[in-house]
Order: C-alpha cells, then sequence, then structure tokens
C-alpha cells in the first residue's frame, strides 16, 4: 500500500501526502490549520486546513494501516472544514 492522506487547503483544494514523506507538523496562528513539512517538495511547510489535533489523528490513523497491499488515499471528512 502506499498511504497518501488528503489534506483541504486554506483557500480551496486538497493537497495529496505520502504520510512516509511527512516530517513534522505544527500549529499556526489560527488554530484551526496547521504546517506540515514534507520531504522533498514542501520542506518549508505547506498551511492545510486542519487544526493540528485532526491533523495528527489522519496522519497516525494512515501509518498504522500501512501493512496492507492495496493503494489508499484517507479523505478528510467534510465535518472538519
Amino acid at each position: 500500500m502506499i498511504p497518501i492522506i488528503s489534506c483541504p487547503l486554506p483557500g480551496g483544494g486538497q493537497a495529496l501526502i505520502k504520510t512516509q514523506d511527512i516530517g513534522g507538523a505544527t500549529s499556526g496562528k489560527n488554530p484551526k490549520e496547521c504546517d506540515v513539512y514534507v520531504l522533498g517538495w514542501a520542506a518549508n511547510g505547506i498551511t492545510v486546513d486542519l487544526s493540528l489535533d485532526d491533523f495528527a489523528e489522519i496522519w497516525v490513523s494512515a501509518l498504522f494501516d500501512e501493512g496492507s497491499d492495496e493503494i489508499e488515499i484517507v479523505f478528510t471528512p467534510d465535518e472538519l472544514h
């Protein structure tokens, strides 16, 4: 399985991120957003429209699913927007 998560962006749209490439995340000025640091293409951080807690829950859930042979994209529920 290639674990990929989909995160909403503050201005609209989505970012698809391989979970194994995420180096970390930090909270920002807006508590409903966080900055995600992705090895290779967003080393300076990309702001996503999820609180740090919501992002962490999605990220950890995707990491625990890495043992499968399927390709799966974990989309964030609409109620988190």
